[in-house]
């Protein structure tokens, strides 16, 4: 095997896992935090952000997806409502 290939595919295996793992790790997060927060159904999405960045990371290029993952989450957090509206009412 060429040695450019053996880089591609090693790289490729480790975005892989990469990829695997952070949507365990969402998974994870989101069992145990969802019992903390309280009230559930209260994202501004119809689709959770943890649902979100799963189906991202599984359709998505990863550094893509982690692009947009981030932005979504940037968009529903409470300061960033809060920004909004002060921003509306000017």
């Amino acid at each position: 095997m060429k040695p450019q290939k053996l880089i591609n595919s090693s790289f490729k295996n480790t975005l892989l896992k990469i990829k695997h793992n952070l949507i365990d790790f969402i998974s994870l997060v989101a069992k145990s935090l969802r019992p903390l927060l309280g009230v559930s159904n209260v994202c501004i999405y119809q689709v959770s952000c943890g649902k979100y960045a799963k189906n991202t990371l599984k359709t998505k290029f990863f550094p893509f997806a982690l692009i947009l993952i981030i932005l979504r989450v940037l968009s529903c957090n409470p300061l960033t409502a809060l920004i909004l509206k002060l921003k509306s009412k000017k």
